[in-house]
């Protein structure tokens, strides 16, 4: 589990907007960098077999000396190949690797502004003290004593990384779509709603029925049951629907947030 995943941070951008948003812990940082090496060793793997074919073509002769330049030269490569990669990915890609990207992370700036080409140039050069001296020893006790789980190298370039609103607001909404798919198939909803009644839905009401809709796989029976009653009470009576529909609040909310879905979704 990730340790640190529910610490919060504040965030004031230049417009001086307050943002609240969760920082990455050690265990999904650790899962990122862990999908990046991956994808850059088996870069470096094309790049020996690439090697390879070259020596084979030459006639695979070449003396001790040359093959002590040859090894040499790919580790300097494959050193320039680790920096090159999280540099210009964390610039270009707005503060994400692909192993950020895959776990749902982003690196920003503490403003909330993308990463600058030189914030990604520091915060990657001190990488090389982070990971002393085995396995990013020095970053992870950083992290760990940080109030916003900042390595070494997050600290010097005046970055923090953050989970990524989009990508999480995405999980959330899967995990509804696939209990809402269980709920249906183990009961027959059959609630029929006056057509167009996502109209009469005003943005405050869509977004309290999408924030209950996501929570739903985490709520327990009983705490579902007493929120979804109450709901459907305020809902009834601001669309003027049949008060009957309150028998079944579940399935009432349910069927209300899938007629809204395509004009209020976003």
């Amino acid at each position: 589990m990730d340790a640190n995943s529910n610490r919060q941070t504040t965030i004031v951008t230049s417009e001086h907007v307050k943002l609240e948003l969760t920082t990455a812990g050690i265990g999904s940082r650790a899962v990122a960098l862990l999908l990046d090496y991956l994808l850059i060793v088996a870069l470096f793997c094309l790049f020996w077999l690439f090697g390879g074919m070259l020596f084979i073509l030459f006639g695979g002769d070449w003396n001790d000396l040359l093959l002590d330049y040859v090894f040499a030269f790919l580790t300097i490569l494959l050193a320039l190949l680790i920096g090159a990669y999280f540099i210009i990915m964390e610039y270009y890609r707005a503060g994400q690797t692909f192993g950020k990207r895959w776990t749902g992370l982003r690196v920003v700036q503490e403003n909330g502004q993308p990463v600058t080409f030189l914030s990604a140039v520091i915060r990657n050069f001190f990488r090389l003290i982070d990971s002393l001296p085995f396995f990013y020893f020095v970053g992870i006790v950083w992290m760990f004593f940080h109030s916003k789980d900042k390595r070494l190298g997050d600290v010097a370039a005046g970055t923090v990384v953050v989970r990524d609103v989009q990508h999480d607001r995405e999980r959330r909404k899967l995990r509804a779509k696939k209990w809402i798919q269980r709920f249906k198939a183990n009961r027959s909803i059959n609630i029929q709603l006056p057509e167009h009644v996502e109209k009469k839905l005003e943005r405050e009401d869509w977004q309290l029925l999408q924030a209950y809709i996501e929570r739903l796989p985490s709520l327990h029976k009983s705490k579902r049951k007493e929120l979804a009653q109450r709901m459907a009470g305020h809902f009834c009576e601001k669309l003027e629907l049949d008060q009957a529909l309150m028998e079944r609040p579940v399935s009432f909310l349910i069927s209300l947030y899938e007629k809204g879905y395509e004009d209020w979704s976003i």
